[in-house]
């Protein structure tokens, strides 16, 4: 493995980063220059505040209310779901040196690997429990 090539892509990686950063800004301030793109930015901002406020309502509504409170609850149990299988499929990758895992209904499943790089200045391995960087970093 050549670690100067790894050096120069993550060199630049971080030099068009920091290019669309900047190029974004520029585009940024053009659009907040334009009187007609604020006049209707303002506009749309107020319908959806109009939307948001109607969905409110409709949302609070009795059996509504139940269903979007067991969706909430759902989707937070799924995240943390999906934060210890990731953690444990880690675990079995490194263990076993495979990208498959056998389901409950004896199906051979394959997973993904995703690595990230830190940012600049981050602290070696600050993870909880779960394998997941904390805030510190």
């Amino acid at each position: 493995m050549d670690i100067t090539a790894i050096q120069k892509r993550i060199s630049m990686l971080e030099k068009y980063t920091q290019e669309n950063r900047e190029m974004k800004e520029m585009i940024k301030e053009e659009l907040e220059n334009d009187l007609r793109y604020v006049e209707i930015t303002e506009e749309a901002k107020a319908v959806a505040e109009k939307k948001k406020r109607l969905k409110e309502e409709i949302l609070a509504a009795g059996p509504n209310q139940k269903l979007a409170d067991t969706i909430k609850s759902n989707t937070e149990e799924i995240g943390l779901l999906k934060e210890i299988l990731s953690a444990e499929l880690i675990q079995v990758y490194t263990e076993n040196k495979t990208d498959e895992i056998t389901d409950e209904s004896g199906e051979s499943r394959k997973f993904k690997l995703n690595v990230k790089l830190l940012p600049k200045g981050a602290k070696d391995d600050s993870r909880d429990g779960l394998g997941r960087y904390t805030d510190e970093n």
